[in-house]
């Protein structure tokens, strides 16, 4: 006995009493087939409608040919024939919101940019388009998001029309229908869009409330557009103020200013960071300066260096300058950051490929080339094994 498709008869409705027709297992799970069915299977794109059906749980919709399956977390009760079933409506609202607005987006794109749609993604924190365009770029961007908040405020009706596949030709459609349909569901947008689609949609563009698309990027020589519609957009946006806020206050400005203010704070940024370089640098070459004098300098054996805090990165420039200063390979390591430096003064040291095997052997894991090699390891125990087996591969301390 076919499902009465209640979810396209009356979108709007969220609960109703329905008969259980028969009982089965799918994949290993208990499934009843129902009457007629509120919950939206899979398909189109758009994942299935939740709820509970008599206060059990629903994991997921299915088609079977012309019935409507729902897969329940655990067996209904032996005897029940008519069952309560309750939909997840903030999830279908979601979903309605998305799948609406992806086809709008595709109908303006494909207007004002020329480019048709080739799939459709629709996530859980966010959905996306793949267009046949190579490229999109913020002017694109702003002049798709302007035509978009423009037809949700004009509060576009939408209308479905269900005929059949030979009938598809009264329709100025987007996209090829599927092949094999008995009938097609065609979504109209007011005489902006028409595509064929079996997914659930607004009754108005008006109900998509906000639009946003996060970003444009190229993708397999196409375009993958990113966006967030209806209550994930305004979460968003929601979001955003919020952050705006906080950085406001922490810069002691207005929102207006949040732009010039982190410009001017990158440049700050960039300046000492320029400053710290040049003095690691300097007190690298003081240290092999005072390496150089010390009682026993020089020769071919590895110099050892420990560090309780020093970044690797600064620990790097050190090992690199008093190698240079002594002729011979020196190595320091960091306490805190359990990661050890190496280097050579000369490219024949081949470090990488003498010490990757031991930085292994001892439970870590590093890289690098003829004259530098760096590791990190799980803890102290292991980072002094590599580095006895790194001294005696590279000669005496």
């Amino acid at each position: 006995m076919a499902t009465r498709r209640t979810y396209y008869e009356r979108p709007g409705l969220d609960a109703l009493v329905s008969r259980v027709t028969r009982r089965l297992e799918l994949d290993g799970k208990p499934a009843a087939v129902l009457a007629e069915s509120v919950f939206y299977p899979e398909g189109g794109g758009q994942p299935a409608d939740l709820g509970f059906v008599d206060g059990i749980p629903v994991v997921d919709a299915i088609e079977l040919g012309d019935e409507v399956a729902v897969i329940l977390e655990r067996p209904l009760p032996e005897g029940a024939e008519s069952v309560a079933c309750l939909l997840d409506s903030p999830r279908r609202r979601d979903h309605a919101q998305q799948h609406t607005a992806q086809h709008l987006l595709s109908a303006v794109i494909l207007r004002l940019l020329g480019g048709s749609t080739v799939s459709f993604h629709l996530g859980e924190d966010y959905s996306s388009i793949d267009v046949d365009l190579p490229a999109m770029d913020a002017s694109d961007i702003t002049a798709v998001e302007a035509e978009i908040e423009r037809v949700i405020l004009d509060e576009y009706p939408i209308r479905v029309h269900v005929c059949p596949p030979e009938n598809s030709e009264d329709f100025p459609l987007r996209k090829r229908p599927p092949a094999g349909e008995e009938t097609l569901r065609i979504v109209e947008i007011d005489g902006l869009d028409y595509s064929p689609c079996c997914g659930t949609h607004l009754e108005h563009t008006g109900r998509i409330r906000a639009f946003r698309i996060i970003k444009a990027e190229k993708y397999k020589g196409m375009t993958r557009v990113y966006f967030l519609a209806g209550d994930r957009a305004v979460s968003d946006w929601k979001r955003l103020a919020a952050l705006a806020r906080v950085l406001a206050r922490t810069f002691a400005c207005s929102e207006d200013e949040l732009s010039g203010k982190s410009l001017q704070q990158k440049e700050r940024l960039a300046a000492l960071e320029s400053s710290l370089a040049s003095m690691v640098r300097e007190r690298a070459a003081l240290e092999a300066e005072l390496a150089s004098k010390d009682e026993g300098a020089g020769g071919t054996g590895c110099r050892v260096f420990r560090w309780a805090d020093r970044p690797i990165a600064e620990i790097l420039e050190t090992v690199k300058a008093v190698s240079l200063k002594l002729g011979s390979p020196v190595l320091g390591s960091s306490a805190a950051e359990l990661k050890v430096a190496v280097a050579a003064p000369a490219p024949d040291a081949r470090l990488g490929e003498r010490l990757k095997p031991l930085a292994a052997a001892s439970g870590g894991k590093g890289g690098g080339g003829p004259t530098q090699f760096q590791a990190a390891f799980d803890d102290a125990a292991s980072l002094e094994a590599f580095v006895k087996a790194a001294v005696g591969k590279l000669g005496d301390a």
